[in-house]
């Protein structure tokens, strides 16, 4: 079929889903992209190709993944419709199924039927149903066999793992000492319907290396086919045995003028014992060893050095495949493509495939699904990063890929990725990853790369000693080194907001915490962004800490803050469906969230579970605002040295066993307990886990006495509110005092419209709906402040029958009341107390 590319009017077919498009450089329309909240036009698409990118999202493909993702259909539909779109489409021809049952098979094979029967072999739908069983007799796949004039010989059912066939008979056939490896099940249920040990191998090309423990001790007889295919099981098998450096002997058979043991069975049945032990003693023993493919130098350079499948050449001029006709080599690809490892998620155990290609001088990277690579609909993705694959060419691309693989099945290296920085049990992503892969978006690399090192640590551990003395400055920057002590202190994440007046130093000491692992000018974010967004931050930054600065940026969105304080404070992602179905992967992490503002976190409505995740510190980092000025500076020339180290001290000295940090965290943890009884257990955990981490760095970094520390941590602890007023119940206590004394006008006969209740000897009894909407407008929860108070004595209760109520009724103008009454008599009683 011709390209089909150009025959489909692209800006027609985006237009139905974009009625807003402008232009933008050649052969390109910008729109806004329909996969996340796109305000700026992020997408475009080729008009020539129909390729589509968002800049934003990095989502990207053709016109045919377009289809499967936004109409949420498969591939063959998709690709259904681009056919009708270029016209090309024409209505499949329903073919015509041949029936195959066992009695077909044993008239072909010359088999008796209640032999095949025993053998687990039943009729299907369309063919026969063979059964693939293990050693132990359990079923572990099941293949199908069709006529042999239907299209498709053979199929396996979903689910099947390949295997030899023939394992359920192993312990029989070890008794006699040998095994004889056939291709496919007919020959080795002939061979078994003599008596004669064998294994069915399904296809030329699918032997396994990993199969081979299963044949330790035995002799192999190879059966070698008379034609390509047989020279390519027997290369194949050996490969195989050699790699696994099998020791017992091995030889190669055939039948001379028969194809195969079945075929001698049917032509000669009378004589196949004879003709076969003619055929044993003929055998050939042959030496594995010189199976041992060795692997080409393909290209000078290149990350790995792979076999060249058959038919298939490369150079750094690209890929070619060789024409069976004329011998000549024809370019598939300009792009050289190399299988470079697979590579399996630690989180999903799903699989992907690390490819390097050639490009300007220079061998790249990438990881991409096995779905791209080995699919021409998908492939065609890869020209985003510069390789040269069309429409036209995808197809025979995806084939030699899957050559490739299947020819270095064997060398292939299998590596282990994960997807989030931060600990991997002796591991620490980015900066002592070890033999971890980071399995990354293009959008997050900016991040990883922002962690590398500029300046030498000397050089930032003196430009941050002297600013150390501030024991505000002192504790954000230990906050950062905290970051990965949560872990293995199991310690729950907290944030840490320095809010005071503007041009303070705030985001200067923000960045110089930052600068402990990389360039904070790439790792600062602010409040200006979407509670999913910071939740991937989070997500992806795990045990390194997140700075957010400028707070004030939300404006009086209170509930944003409380809200994005109790989500990043819970450690996981929101539980969220896939758009293709099922459900998307969530993320976990354990930090210490570093914030900025000129406003505080926490208000006076804010629960009470806000505030015990919150420290938060008024003032200055700094002793004025030139020592801020030259900070900014500092962190723009050092960087990034000091967190690895800080890691790497971390792992020798502490290593795997972290009880040593628990119990020094406990020791702290009690001290400040002791010394502030009345302030919240929550801060004095945190704050103890920073003096711990500051610790940590006096000694190994800084060289200095770590007394310090402890006195920088009771410092900050003094300033933070006690357990009473951080508890939201009494702060909604104290706000409905000051409002019901600034407003005795309203509680009188002569009050302004809405009259808001009365006063009785000093109890006020005020309007349950007055008094709830003041509560909302400050953002108090009326049912919660109302119950709270109620328990504590601090507002009259009443019953109505088993019900407990937190009103009472009073007659008001005659006529029986609810009332919300609060006794405000106390005061009095202060009032009248003199102050000496």
């Amino acid at each position: 079929m011709e390209d089909l590319d150009s025959k489909i009017d692209w800006i027609q077919f985006y237009g139905k889903y974009f009625p807003k498009m402008k232009p933008t450089g050649a052969n390109k329309m910008l729109v806004n992209c329909p996969f996340h909240d796109d305000q700026h036009a992020s997408m475009w698409f080729n008009t020539t190709n129909g390729l589509w990118k968002c800049e934003a999202c990095g989502a990207s493909g053709n016109g045919q993944t377009f289809l499967e993702k936004i109409d949420g259909i498969n591939g063959k539909e998709a690709y259904k419709r681009l056919l009708i779109e270029a016209g090309e489409y024409k209505e499949p021809q329903k073919k015509k199924t041949i029936k195959y049952t066992v009695e077909d098979y044993c008239a072909e094979k010359h088999f008796p039927i209640e032999y095949i029967a025993s053998l687990g072999i039943k009729n299907g739908k369309v063919g026969i149903s063979i059964p693939y069983m293990d050693e132990s007799g359990q079923v572990i796949a099941n293949r199908q066999r069709y006529h042999p004039q239907s299209s498709m010989r053979f199929s396996w059912n979903r689910g099947s793992r390949v295997h030899l066939y023939g394992l359920w008979k192993m312990a029989e056939f070890r008794e006699k000492g040998y095994i004889v490896l056939v291709e496919g099940e007919s020959d080795a249920q002939t061979l078994w319907f003599y008596n004669i040990p064998a294994l069915g191998v399904p296809g030329a090309t699918t032997f396994n290396p990993d199969w081979v423990p299963i044949l330790d001790g035995l002799t192999i007889y190879i059966h070698q086919e008379p034609d390509l295919g047989g020279e390519t099981f027997l290369k194949k098998v050996c490969e195989a045995l050699a790699y696994k450096q099998f020791q017992s002997k091995v030889y190669k058979v055939q039948i001379p003028g028969v194809k195969d043991p079945s075929k001698l069975h049917i032509d000669d049945a009378e004589h196949f014992e004879q003709r076969w032990n003619a055929v044993m003693k003929a055998a050939q023993e042959i030496d594995i060893t010189e199976f041992k493919t060795k692997v080409e130098e393909v290209i000078p350079g290149a990350p790995i050095q792979l076999r060249m499948p058959a038919g298939w050449r490369m150079s750094q001029d690209g890929i070619y495949s060789i024409n069976d006709k004329t011998g000549l080599p024809e370019r598939v690809c300009r792009t050289p493509v190399l299988l470079n490892s697979r590579i399996k998620s630690l989180d999903t155990g799903e699989e992907k495939m690390e490819i390097a290609f050639y490009r300007d001088g220079n061998w790249q990277k990438e990881i991409v699904q096995r779905s791209t690579i080995f699919q021409s609909r998908t492939i065609t993705q890869l020209a985003d990063i510069g390789i040269t694959v069309t429409s036209e060419n995808a197809k025979l691309l995806v084939k030699f890929l899957g050559a490739l693989e299947a020819e270095n099945i064997d060398i292939l290296p299998l590596k282990k990725s994960v997807s989030q920085l931060g600990w991997y049990g002796k591991y620490f992503l980015p900066c002592h990853s070890g033999d971890l892969v980071l399995d990354i978006d293009r959008n997050s690399r900016r991040w990883v790369d922002a962690y590398s090192p500029e300046g030498t640590l000397e050089q930032w551990v003196e430009s941050m000693r002297p600013y150390r003395e501030n024991a505000i400055f002192r504790f954000i920057l230990a906050s950062s080194f905290a970051a990965p002590l949560l872990e293995p202190l199991n310690h729950r994440i907290f944030f840490v907001h320095n809010w005071g007046d503007s041009r303070s130093g705030k985001t200067a000491a923000l960045k110089a915490a930052l600068s402990v692992w990389g360039d904070p000018e790439e790792l600062i974010t602010s409040f200006n962004a979407t509670k999913v967004g910071l939740e991937r931050m989070a997500g992806f930054f795990n045990d390194l800490p997140l700075g957010i600065d400028e707070r004030q940026v939300a404006g009086s969105k209170q509930d944003f803050i409380d809200q994005l304080v109790y989500m990043l404070s819970t450690g996981s992602s929101k539980l969220r469906g896939a758009k293709t179905g099922g459900l998307q992967s969530m993320k976990s992490w354990r930090t210490i969230i570093l914030s900025t503002g000129e406003e505080p976190l926490t208000t006076m409505s804010s629960q009470t579970g806000v505030a015990t995740r919150a420290i938060e510190i008024f003032g200055s980092p700094f002793a004025n605002e030139n020592e801020a000025r030259k900070m900014h500076e500092i962190t723009s020339q050092y960087y990034g040295t000091a967190g690895p180290t800080f890691i790497e001290k971390l792992l020798q000295e502490i290593g795997p066993n972290h009880e040593k940090l628990r119990t020094r965290h406990k020791e702290i943890q009690d001290k400040l307990t002791e010394e502030y009884p009345d302030k919240l257990g929550s801060h004095i955990s945190a704050v103890a886990a920073v003096v711990l981490a500051d610790e940590l760095v006096s000694q190994w970094l800084f060289e200095e006495d770590i007394d310090k520390s402890y006195d920088m941590g009771s410092e900050i602890l003094n300033s933070l509110e006690s357990s009473q007023e951080a508890d939201v119940v009494d702060k909604a206590y104290e706000f409905i005092k000051s409002w019901l004394l600034a407003n005795l006008e309203q509680f009188t006969d002569d009050a302004r419209p809405p009259r808001y209740g009365f006063i009785e000897n000093d109890v006020y009894y005020v309007f349950p709906h007055i008094l709830e909407d003041e509560l909302k407008k400050h953002d108090f929860s009326y049912r919660k402040i109302m119950r709270g108070l109620g328990e504590r004595g601090k507002i009259g209760i009443s019953w109505t029958g088993s019900k407990k109520q937190y009103s009472v009724v009073k007659y008001f103008k005659d006529k029986p009341t609810r009332f919300v009454s609060v006794d405000l008599s106390e005061l009095k009683e202060l009032e009248e107390t003199p102050p000496f």
